[in-house]
């Protein structure tokens, strides 16, 4: 069995992508505790599209990894048990901080969800609100996605993967238009428009050598300037966040051509990426998770130093906060996410494994 190629680009959109998500959570903190103004202006309202860029990465990700292993129930079990180690500990662990803090510190946590089932929380199971760990409703999609691929590995053949992304396209857009609002949330899941992000990253796994290597660069450009120019045109149309089958196409689109490009362009191009960039991408989804907590806290200090006022100061505090993050997710990946790949490796010493620890 062939070991999937790995990556460099896709390691740094990751980075980017969770950097976006930083920067979308530190405009509202910065609204909430600054006094002069937001520096981060309107367009940064819809720098959670970098959710967006994950679910795509996501969707390359798993139909790279599971070549060769349709057909098999055994395969699906393994798939499953690779998914949940490399997503759960981490999950669960600042999870445990979210709990922890409404126990001990009722007034850091966010109140909102404290009537929450902390059991389906920690069982990513789709409720009415988001889940204790309020970044982790992304974490439920993805468990749908993963349920569907190992549906697909324990029955199918590797030959129908297309046909069965493109059905479950079709289910999707067909279940979201005739569901409508005030459905269960498990049905909200099964029927949202995000799925079809995962579902382009998966065909993009599948076909991605199939495009013309001068393509390639174009793409990746085209995709950057896309999404850019759907954040700016959202942050001027729509003053709250658009429905949800608008976001998918408006910023799932941009994501399929940056990842598309990008992968194309370093197979053929070998280009030297940034290494900063690419230790963020490392760490993303410790940044991911965990970057929440330093926001909050940052936002406090920053709010009783009394440096809320001039401009520089709040350039300051965007600056150092996100230093600050990014610091904390690299510490985050080196001290409990390493650990744990590094537990998986021991266990099952196989290239398969090895990978999926790497992905």
């Amino acid at each position: 069995m062939t070991r999937p190629a790995t990556f460099f680009s896709i390691q740094a959109l990751r980075g980017i992508a969770a950097l976006m998500v930083v920067l979308f959570h530190l405009r509202i903190v910065e609204g909430k505790y600054g006094q002069d103004g937001n520096l981060l202006g309107a367009m940064f309202a819809y720098a959670d599209s970098g959710v967006d860029l994950f679910f795509v990465l996501s969707g390359f990700v798993m139909t790279s990894i599971a070549a060769g292993s349709y057909g098999l129930p055994r395969n699906a079990g393994d798939f499953l048990a690779r998914r949940g180690w490399r997503v759960l500990p981490l999950y669960w662990f600042y999870t445990t901080l979210v709990v922890a803090l409404m126990l001990l510190m009722p007034g850091m946590a966010n109140s909102a969800y404290q009537d929450q089932s902390i059991l389906a929380s920690y069982l990513l199971w789709p409720q009415a609100q988001l889940p204790l760990l309020t970044v982790g409703w992304t974490l439920i999609h993805e468990a749908f996605f993963y349920l569907l691929m190992a549906v697909a590995i324990a029955f199918a053949r590797e030959r129908q993967l297309p046909w069965l992304l493109l059905g479950w396209a079709a289910a999707t857009l067909l279940a979201h238009g005739m569901l409508g609002a005030g459905i269960a949330p498990w049905a909200a899941v099964a029927s949202s428009p995000l799925s079809l992000e995962f579902i382009a990253g998966g065909l993009i796994g599948l076909y991605w050598r199939r495009l013309p290597v001068g393509f390639a660069l174009p793409l990746l450009l085209g995709g950057a300037v896309l999404l850019v120019a759907a954040m700016l045109h959202l942050a001027a149309a729509y003053p709250e966040h658009p429905p949800v089958l608008r976001r998918a196409l408006l910023f799932g689109v941009p994501a399929a051509l940056l990842v598309l490009g990008a992968v194309r362009w370093e197979h053929a191009r070998q280009p030297r990426l940034p290494a900063l960039l690419l230790a963020v991408g490392d760490s993303s989804y410790s940044l991911y998770l965990g970057h929440v907590f330093v926001i909050s806290a940052t936002g406090r200090l920053w709010q009783a130093s009394g440096l809320n006022h001039a401009p520089w100061q709040h350039a300051l505090f965007i600056a150092l906060t996100v230093v600050v993050c990014v610091i904390a997710g690299w510490l985050s990946w080196r001290w409990l996410e390493l650990p744990l790949h590094r537990w998986t490796r021991t266990r099952k010493p196989s290239a398969r494994t090895l990978q999926a620890a790497q992905e």
